[in-house]
Protein backbone atom coordinates (compact mmCIF):
# COMPACT_ATOMS: atom_id res chain seq x y z
CA UNK A 1 0.00 0.00 0.00
CA UNK A 2 2.80 2.44 0.91
CA UNK A 3 4.74 1.52 -2.23
CA UNK A 4 1.57 2.09 -4.27
CA UNK A 5 1.13 5.54 -2.72
CA UNK A 6 4.76 6.41 -3.47
CA UNK A 7 4.46 5.12 -7.06
CA UNK A 8 1.31 7.19 -7.61
CA UNK A 9 3.34 10.37 -6.96
CA UNK A 10 5.05 9.88 -10.34
CA UNK A 11 1.62 9.72 -12.00
CA UNK A 12 0.45 13.12 -10.73
CA UNK A 13 0.03 15.80 -13.35
CA UNK A 14 2.20 18.90 -13.02
CA UNK A 15 0.19 22.07 -12.52
CA UNK A 16 -0.18 25.18 -10.41
CA UNK A 17 0.17 23.21 -7.15
CA UNK A 18 3.79 22.32 -7.97
CA UNK A 19 6.19 24.97 -6.70
CA UNK A 20 9.18 25.74 -8.88
CA UNK A 21 8.41 23.42 -11.79
CA UNK A 22 8.53 24.82 -15.34
CA UNK A 23 5.21 26.32 -16.44
CA UNK A 24 5.57 24.60 -19.82
CA UNK A 25 5.57 21.24 -18.03
CA UNK A 26 1.87 21.63 -17.18
CA UNK A 27 -0.06 18.44 -17.86
CA UNK A 28 3.01 16.21 -17.94
CA UNK A 29 3.15 13.65 -15.18
CA UNK A 30 5.89 14.04 -12.60
CA UNK A 31 7.43 10.85 -14.00
CA UNK A 32 7.38 12.20 -17.56
CA UNK A 33 9.00 15.46 -16.47
CA UNK A 34 11.68 13.59 -14.48
CA UNK A 35 12.42 11.40 -17.51
CA UNK A 36 13.18 14.54 -19.57
CA UNK A 37 16.10 15.27 -17.21
CA UNK A 38 15.81 19.01 -17.76
CA UNK A 39 18.60 21.33 -16.70
CA UNK A 40 17.73 22.99 -13.38
CA UNK A 41 19.28 26.29 -14.46
CA UNK A 42 18.27 26.66 -18.10
CA UNK A 43 15.08 24.67 -18.67
CA UNK A 44 12.37 26.78 -17.05
CA UNK A 45 12.47 25.99 -13.34
CA UNK A 46 11.48 28.93 -11.13
CA UNK A 47 13.04 29.73 -7.77
CA UNK A 48 13.13 28.74 -5.05
CA UNK A 49 13.72 25.10 -5.95
CA UNK A 50 14.96 22.40 -3.59
CA UNK A 51 17.57 20.32 -5.42
CA UNK A 52 19.35 17.25 -4.10
CA UNK A 53 22.52 15.61 -5.30
CA UNK A 54 21.96 11.84 -5.54
CA UNK A 55 25.58 11.15 -4.56
CA UNK A 56 25.54 13.49 -1.56
CA UNK A 57 22.14 12.23 -0.48
CA UNK A 58 23.40 8.64 -0.49
CA UNK A 59 26.51 9.72 1.44
CA UNK A 60 24.37 11.51 4.04
CA UNK A 61 21.99 8.57 4.40
CA UNK A 62 24.94 6.24 4.99
CA UNK A 63 26.50 8.69 7.48
CA UNK A 64 23.19 8.97 9.37
CA UNK A 65 22.86 5.20 9.53
CA UNK A 66 26.45 4.63 10.67
CA UNK A 67 26.46 7.42 13.26
CA UNK A 68 23.12 6.48 14.81
CA UNK A 69 24.05 2.81 14.89
CA UNK A 70 27.51 3.43 16.37
CA UNK A 71 26.13 5.65 19.15
CA UNK A 72 22.86 3.79 19.80
CA UNK A 73 20.76 6.80 18.85
CA UNK A 74 17.11 7.02 17.85
CA UNK A 75 17.27 9.75 15.22
CA UNK A 76 14.30 11.48 13.56
CA UNK A 77 15.54 13.73 10.74
CA UNK A 78 13.52 16.81 9.86
CA UNK A 79 11.11 16.25 7.00
CA UNK A 80 9.54 19.71 6.92
CA UNK A 81 11.93 21.16 4.35
CA UNK A 82 11.67 18.50 1.67
CA UNK A 83 8.21 17.11 2.47
CA UNK A 84 9.31 14.26 0.22
CA UNK A 85 7.75 10.91 1.21
CA UNK A 86 10.33 9.08 -0.90
CA UNK A 87 13.11 10.66 1.17
CA UNK A 88 11.25 9.88 4.43
CA UNK A 89 11.25 6.19 3.50
CA UNK A 90 14.88 6.15 2.45
CA UNK A 91 15.84 7.72 5.80
CA UNK A 92 13.75 5.18 7.72
CA UNK A 93 15.22 2.31 5.69
CA UNK A 94 18.67 3.58 6.68
CA UNK A 95 17.94 3.52 10.41
CA UNK A 96 16.00 6.68 11.24
CA UNK A 97 13.57 6.09 14.13
CA UNK A 98 10.97 8.26 12.41
CA UNK A 99 10.53 11.71 10.87
CA UNK A 100 10.42 15.10 12.60
CA UNK A 101 7.76 17.49 11.35
CA UNK A 102 6.59 20.96 12.33
CA UNK A 103 2.80 21.20 11.87
CA UNK A 104 -0.18 18.81 11.91
CA UNK A 105 -0.73 19.01 8.13
CA UNK A 106 2.77 17.64 7.60
CA UNK A 107 1.93 14.74 9.92
CA UNK A 108 -1.10 14.00 7.72
CA UNK A 109 1.15 13.86 4.66
CA UNK A 110 3.58 11.51 6.42
CA UNK A 111 0.74 9.26 7.54
CA UNK A 112 -0.68 9.17 4.00
CA UNK A 113 2.62 7.61 2.97
CA UNK A 114 2.85 5.12 5.82
CA UNK A 115 5.28 6.83 8.21
CA UNK A 116 4.71 5.06 11.53
CA UNK A 117 6.75 7.28 13.86
CA UNK A 118 6.53 11.06 13.97
CA UNK A 119 8.11 13.60 16.28
CA UNK A 120 6.30 16.94 16.07
CA UNK A 121 8.79 19.67 16.97
CA UNK A 122 6.05 21.87 18.41
CA UNK A 123 3.51 21.89 21.18
CA UNK A 124 0.18 20.67 19.79
CA UNK A 125 -2.85 22.27 21.45
CA UNK A 126 -5.20 22.43 18.45
CA UNK A 127 -8.21 20.32 19.47
CA UNK A 128 -9.12 19.20 15.94
CA UNK A 129 -5.54 18.11 15.19
CA UNK A 130 -5.28 16.27 18.51
CA UNK A 131 -8.52 14.39 17.85
CA UNK A 132 -7.19 13.41 14.41
CA UNK A 133 -3.94 12.15 16.02
CA UNK A 134 -5.99 10.14 18.54
CA UNK A 135 -8.03 8.61 15.71
CA UNK A 136 -4.83 7.71 13.83
CA UNK A 137 -3.45 6.04 16.96
CA UNK A 138 -6.70 4.08 17.39
CA UNK A 139 -6.70 2.99 13.74
CA UNK A 140 -3.03 1.97 13.70
CA UNK A 141 -1.53 0.49 16.90
CA UNK A 142 1.94 0.77 15.31
CA UNK A 143 1.63 4.56 14.93
CA UNK A 144 3.79 6.43 17.44
CA UNK A 145 3.40 10.19 17.81
CA UNK A 146 5.49 12.37 20.11
CA UNK A 147 5.32 16.15 20.49
CA UNK A 148 6.72 18.91 22.66
CA UNK A 149 4.87 20.44 25.56
CA UNK A 150 6.24 23.46 27.40
CA UNK A 151 3.53 24.60 29.78
CA UNK A 152 1.01 23.23 32.25
CA UNK A 153 -1.66 25.09 30.26
CA UNK A 154 -0.59 23.22 27.15
CA UNK A 155 -1.00 19.90 28.97
CA UNK A 156 -4.47 20.99 30.13
CA UNK A 157 -5.52 21.89 26.58
CA UNK A 158 -4.22 18.54 25.32
CA UNK A 159 -6.05 16.65 28.09
CA UNK A 160 -9.32 18.41 27.24
CA UNK A 161 -9.01 17.69 23.51
CA UNK A 162 -8.03 14.06 24.12
CA UNK A 163 -10.76 13.27 26.67
CA UNK A 164 -11.95 9.74 25.96
CA UNK A 165 -8.99 8.84 23.73
CA UNK A 166 -7.88 5.23 24.14
CA UNK A 167 -4.14 6.06 23.97
CA UNK A 168 -2.31 9.04 25.39
CA UNK A 169 -0.21 11.28 23.20
CA UNK A 170 3.44 10.97 24.16
CA UNK A 171 5.14 14.25 25.01
CA UNK A 172 8.62 15.57 25.67
CA UNK A 173 9.04 18.61 27.91
CA UNK A 174 10.63 21.31 25.78
CA UNK A 175 13.33 23.31 27.52
CA UNK A 176 13.95 26.96 26.63
CA UNK A 177 17.17 27.39 24.68
CA UNK A 178 18.63 30.35 26.56
CA UNK A 179 17.50 33.86 27.43
CA UNK A 180 14.74 35.19 25.20
CA UNK A 181 13.97 31.77 23.72
CA UNK A 182 10.77 31.64 21.69
CA UNK A 183 9.45 28.46 23.30
CA UNK A 184 10.18 26.05 26.11
CA UNK A 185 9.86 25.90 29.87
CA UNK A 186 12.13 28.55 31.38
CA UNK A 187 13.07 27.25 34.82
CA UNK A 188 13.73 23.93 36.51
CA UNK A 189 10.53 24.44 38.54
CA UNK A 190 8.50 25.02 35.34
CA UNK A 191 10.00 21.90 33.79
CA UNK A 192 9.06 19.83 36.85
CA UNK A 193 5.51 21.26 36.87
CA UNK A 194 5.03 20.46 33.18
CA UNK A 195 6.41 16.93 33.66
CA UNK A 196 4.10 16.39 36.65
CA UNK A 197 1.12 17.62 34.65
Amino acid sequence: MVLDALARLAEERVGHRFKGLPPDAADLTVGELAAQRRNLFTDGFTTPVLALSAERLEHNLAALETYAERHGLAFAPHGKTSMAPQLFHRQIERGAWGITLAVPHQVRVAREFGVERVFLANELVDAAALRWIAAEQDADPAFRFVCYVDSVRGVELMDTALAGASRPVDVVVELAAGEGARTGARTEAECAAVADA
